[in-house]
């Protein structure tokens, strides 16, 4: 799909905006410290969060916080889960409207789990029989819906094989997957993770303890089975480290890695190929854009300075451009990042009070420099090196003009020329950061593209 940049809209909306990428609401949590597992966007007025304890040694909390005005306020209350609820732990929350939404729910003692329902709004939960989960092994790690009736919930294996229950009619009936190669565990100690999955399209894929990667094609009916370029994506099993997976499409996603290693992959997560990136990659958590190719959201610490705080990369993964300070003021502080479409996302945070802090909302006045930028023929040019740390080169048709904007629409430079095709401009006095370099031609048309001087 053609993106193109229209600079004027691009004007209005950064000087009648807040600067920040992200701008923090509440929770309503009665807690303090109080953050969110997982999120659930079911559109862009409708979200669910399953809320964790944020520090050490406090008690589990089994709560849940609801959007329905787009993530500006929150209604929140608690997940009653019967006479057992001291034994379980909310796993994820997956919605499917403001009323309905399903929670994976594993056992912290010796109380089965299972998949847990509520139909009005977060007020009752029940779960549901079908979905067993009634071994003494069971253990479910995620839930999800691809409508108001189809959906899957995976746990760790049972029998010899991964328990993995699908649905057609909303939860009513569940059915286990049958034993296939693909889902029998290599070792004892491979199982699944809580809310460790991705999702794009008909597509999930979930990783495993010892670094592999279950795949469903047809909404958990088949699964096949590749080994991630990694020994464990979090269980503490095969290494201390932790990964996260964001597919931009059902072949090409990256797999992001706790110690900063980075990864690709063009065949749906069959073979990846390490990526040598440059800029602020982090080390949390990391979502796709959707609509967007190439577009990725990351969250965590800065390898440099381990500052918490978030960056994106517009070209699948190569460079990674720092939102702290450019523009942000206020940090993404937590670990959690997903986006519904390049106007709704959200970033996890840490409530400080009922009022105050939980949540990141992403500014959609910012979305165009998240936009893969293409253009027509007759107004394509070249700039390079992208990032630069000063000279810039640009290669087009007639070149006549090329402004530079700041973050604020505000321009810093302005280059005249006589119709060349090649010119050179010297970015090096402008501080480190993102910047929109308008290049007109000698018919008046003009294209515009980031360039991230370094």
């Amino acid at each position: 799909m053609k993106k193109l940049l229209l600079f004027a809209a691009f004007l209005v909306a950064f000087s009648s905006q807040a600067q920040d990428f992200w701008t923090e609401y509440a929770t309503a949590q009665p807690a303090a410290s109080t953050g969110f597992r997982s999120v659930s966007i079911v559109d862009d007025n409708v979200s669910w969060l399953n809320m964790t304890c944020g520090t050490t040694g406090c008690t589990t909390i089994r709560r849940y916080s609801k959007s329905v005005d787009g993530g500006l306020t929150y209604s929140t209350g608690v997940i009653d889960l019967g006479a057992t609820s001291a034994d379980l732990e909310i796993g994820n929350i997956h919605g499917v409207s403001q009323d309905v939404a399903y929670a994976s729910v594993f056992p912290k003692a010796t109380s089965p789990g299972g998949v847990y329902k509520t139909s009005n709004g977060g007020t009752t939960w029940v779960k549901q029989a079908s979905a067993t989960y009634s071994d003494a092994a069971s253990f479910a790690n995620l839930v999800y819906f691809w409508n108001a009736n189809e959906g899957v919930t995976m746990g760790d294996p049972v029998g010899g094989y991964f328990e993995i229950y699908t649905t057609s009619n909303g939860g009513t009936n569940w059915t286990r997957v049958g034993s296939t190669p693909a889902l029998v565990p290599n070792d004892a100690t491979e199982y699944g993770l809580t809310n460790q999955f991705t999702v794009n399209g008909n597509t999930i894929w979930i990783g495993t303890t010892f670094g592999r990667i279950l795949k469903s094609s047809d909404k958990g009916l088949t699964w096949s089975i590749s080994q991630s370029p990694i020994p464990d994506f979090g269980g503490g099993i095969n290494g201390t480290e932790s990964g996260d997976l964001a597919f931009s499409d059902a072949n090409n996603g990256l797999l992001q890695t706790s110690d900063y290693l980075l990864y690709s992959t063009a065949d749906g997560g069959v073979t990846w190929t390490s990526v040598a990136w440059t800029g602020f990659l982090r080390n949390f958590g990391v979502s796709e854009i959707p609509g967007l190719p190439n577009t990725y959201i990351s969250v965590g610490e800065d390898l440099d300075n381990t500052e918490r705080g978030s960056s994106y990369t517009t070209n699948g993964g190569l460079t990674w451009i720092n939102i702290n300070n450019d523009p942000d003021t206020n940090f993404v502080d937590g670990g959690v990042v997903a986006f519904l479409n390049p106007n709704t996302g959200f970033a996890s945070g840490f409530s400080t009070s009922a009022a105050v802090g939980g949540i990141f909302k992403f500014n959609a006045n910012h979305q165009p420099f998240l936009a893969a930028t293409t253009f027509s023929n007759d107004k394509a040019f070249t700039a390079t090196p992208n990032p630069t740390s000063g000279l810039l080169n640009l290669a087009g048709k007639n070149i006549n003009q090329v402004i530079v904007y700041d973050l604020l629409g505000k321009q810093v430079s302005t280059n005249n020329y006589s119709a060349i095709n090649n010119v050179s401009i010297n970015l090096g006095s402008l501080n480190a950061g993102v910047y929109m370099v308008k290049v007109t031609n000698s018919l008046g048309s003009s294209s515009t593209i980031k360039v991230v001087k370094q």
